[in-house]
Order: C-alpha cells, then structure tokens, then sequence
C-alpha cells in the first residue's frame, strides 16, 4: 500500500516538473499588448528615421550607412519581458567571418568597457552582436533615438576596429 502511494507521488513529482518548462514557455511567448505595439510605432514614428516592418508585429527593421559598416542593421523588437521590453541590436559579424582566438576575444571584451551602456556580445547562434536592453514603459522619442544612435554608432566602431581580424 505504501509503495503505491509513494509511486504515486513520485509519478505526480515527475508529471510535474515535466510540465513546468511547459508552463515558462507560454509565460515568454504571451503576446505583446496592441497598446504596447502602438506606442513603439509611435516612438519610431517620432525618431524620424525610416523604419521597415517585418513579419512580426513586434520587430522592426531600420538601416543605416556607417563609416566602416556599409549597410548597419539596426532591429529593434518588443517583449513581454517587463523589465527588458525593448531591445534595439545590430549583428556586427557573423560567426563564420570571427577567428576563435584569445586575442581577438579579449579585443571584444574590452570593447564593453570603453563603450557606455551598450552589450557587446554574443547571440544565440554566436554572431556578435551590439545591443541595448531598454523598458518600453519608461521610454519616449528621445530616449529611443539614442539608444538607436548609440547602437548604430558603436556598432560601425567596433567594425572597424576588427574588421581586419575578420574572415571573408
């Protein structure tokens, strides 16, 4: 009787934490409110740069010509995140082109500490990357356009200080 019971519980345990990743997906793909949609337009709307939608409501696409980067990508996109709703990035290089090695890694590194407020990094599939993560709540027309500046002009920087280190 005893081992049933505890099986029981011990099933119940297992079905349990089984679904708990489930449950945090739903929570990060919840949709982003139609106000919250609205009030990003209007913010790039009121930056006065030309902006392209994507397929995503959410994700849009702005493109700019730099000094060393000839076409800069800057994608902004909105969340549901509370805290880190707005994030405006551009990928610098890809993978393929970044040779793996100590001394251009610390280069990049280095590179978070000479710039203000941007990340440079790496993205999910390992293409560096510049961003900034920003509350669409507390945002407006100005804050958003130099966060864009910002991340557009780092972005050209950082190119063209490794743009020699970089693969075709």
């Amino acid at each position: 009787m005893k081992f049933q019971s505890a099986r029981r519980v011990c099933l119940l345990l297992l079905l349990s934490l089984f679904c708990l990743p489930l449950t945090r997906m739903a929570r990060a793909d919840e949709q982003v409110s139609q106000a919250d949609i609205n009030k990003a337009v209007g913010l790039l709307n009121s930056t006065g740069y030309p902006y392209i939608t994507t397929k995503s409501p959410t994700v849009w696409v702005m493109h700019f010509t730099g000094t060393h980067l000839k076409d800069i990508k800057v994608v902004m996109a909105i969340g549901g995140d509370v805290d880190s709703d707005l994030i405006v990035f551009v990928t610098v290089a890809e993978k393929r082109q970044m040779p793996v090695n100590v001394d251009f890694r610390y280069k990049l590194l280095k590179f978070n500490h000479s710039l203000d407020q941007v990340k440079v990094g790496f993205d999910g599939d390992d293409d560096l990357s510049v961003r900034i993560d920003g509350s669409l709540r507390l945002a407006d027309g100005i804050f958003l356009k130099r966060i864009i500046d910002q991340v557009k002009n780092a972005s050209d920087d950082i190119y063209g200080q490794i743009q020699g280190d970089l693969q075709p």
